[in-house]
């Protein structure tokens, strides 16, 4: 007589369709009051630079919390804050990367006013820019 096999012994390991799945997760960025963004802004060592600029909101990633904002006028923009934007269009094209436009600022979640969620592109805002080891970055984010 042949071997005994028993049922589903072939069907592998899986949790079947659908069950634990992506289960926990939270979906999209931390909250505003979340420590996550205490501690990098703790790591970055940011240094804030003089002045506030206006601009737009050009893109905003919800789900992954950042975006970044195109100023109205570029070239009042601190030089440090322009010199840094243009390295990270350089160092972003030599990895490949699509650069959609090279005088845009990066910003996250914390450095928006709460005031103006949810935040839609063309927004018009007001900023402050910083300096840290990665670049240049817009925070104190308001509405105009």
């Amino acid at each position: 007589k042949g071997a005994v096999v028993s049922k589903g012994a072939s069907k592998g390991k899986s949790k079947g369709k659908g069950k634990g799945k992506d289960k926990g997760k939270k979906k999209g960025p931390a909250s505003f009051d979340s420590d996550f963004w205490t501690r990098k802004l703790e790591e970055e060592n940011r240094t804030e630079l003089e002045g506030s600029y206006t601009g737009t909101i050009a893109k905003y990633i919800f789900k992954q919390g950042w975006g970044f904002i195109a100023p109205d006028d570029y070239d009042s923009l601190p030089a440090k804050a322009r010199e840094a934007l243009s390295k990270a269009q350089e160092d972003a094209e030599a990895a490949g990367k699509n650069v959609s436009d090279a005088n845009w600022i990066y910003f996250r979640k914390p450095d928006v006013d709460q005031e103006l969620y949810p935040l839609k592109d063309g927004t018009a805002v007001n900023f402050t820019v910083y300096m840290d080891e990665k670049g240049c970055g817009a925070c104190g984010i308001t509405a105009q």
